[in-house]
């Protein structure tokens, strides 16, 4: 099945030929993936990282799943036989052949799906991405059962202790009465993280300043620091937010998803943390 991809890199740099990539400055990618049944559009209109692909000086490409939807290691039948790993690592060579990217600076980022998407994909190609972010996606319980990480890589989360679809302290996924799977509670999906990335166990914690008067919601952010050999672990957790895309557009109805934070421009900060990490 053909799939496509949108891809945005700063004005001067354009799709062509790899031998007119010779001498140029080598860019980071950014893999941004949609979550179940988006589309790469809305995953743009979400994210804005096109926007901000100029000022951070970074390509950013919106891949495509397959029936709108990521593999992401969960089982479920109907994406049982679709290799999106696969898919990814030959989307990052060709773009490599077409674009000036730096092999050692590339990352990934995503919301649901999506972000289920990012971790799966430490599982099973870890030594190709720098450091990854996952939104409104905790851990499933078939990765906390039985998969894990090759190497330690740079990760981090963005969820909402009020998620009613992929709920923060564990439970079946759902949205709308359909139900795809079941995810740990966050804290012991914390722990999965920090022990393969090697972090150190205790923590740093804060409370972000408020930034929006009249928004309810509060970050609290936790960092796990890298030991030496180690990779870090950061969160931000959005409390009182939901299954959303802090400051993103508020993709579905507020009673179905939750509420979307304005207090933290989730794009800036993944952006801000996976670009201070190369191969």
């Amino acid at each position: 099945m053909a799939r496509r991809s949108l891809i945005f890199c700063p004005k001067n740099i354009k799709i062509s030929d790899r031998n007119d990539q010779i001498g140029r400055e080598k860019l980071p990618l950014l893999l941004a993936f949609h979550g179940g049944l988006g589309r790469p559009e809305q995953m743009e209109k979400l994210t804005g990282f096109m926007a901000l692909a100029e000022t951070y000086g970074i390509c950013v490409a919106y891949p495509e799943g397959i029936k709108r939807y990521w593999n992401d290691g969960r089982d479920l039948e109907k994406r049982r036989g679709i290799d999106d790993i696969t898919f990814v690592e030959n989307l990052i060579d060709h773009l490599r052949e077409s674009l000036p990217i730096d092999q050692k600076r590339v990352y990934a980022c995503g919301i649901s799906n999506g972000g289920f998407f990012c971790q799966y994909l430490l599982t099973q190609s870890s030594s190709r991405f720098a450091a990854v972010a996952s939104v409104a996606a905790t851990v499933h319980e078939p990765m906390f059962m039985s998969l894990r990480p090759a190497e330690p890589v740079p990760i981090m989360f963005v969820v909402g202790d009020e998620d009613p679809v992929v709920p923060y302290a564990g439970g079946e996924i759902e949205l709308a009465g359909k139900k795809s799977g079941t995810v740990v509670a966050f804290e012991q999906g914390l722990r999965y993280w920090v022990e393969h990335n090697k972090a150190l166990t205790q923590a740093r914690e804060s409370i972000l300043e408020s930034v929006v008067a009249h928004d309810p919601t509060r970050i609290r952010r936790i960092d796990f620091d890298a030991t030496a050999g180690g990779a870090p672990v950061v969160v931000f957790v959005v409390e009182g937010g939901g299954h959303t895309w802090p400051s993103g557009w508020q993709f579905f109805r507020e009673r179905f998803i939750g509420k979307t934070s304005r207090q933290l421009d989730a794009s800036r900060a993944i952006l801000d943390f996976v670009m201070q990490y190369s191969k």
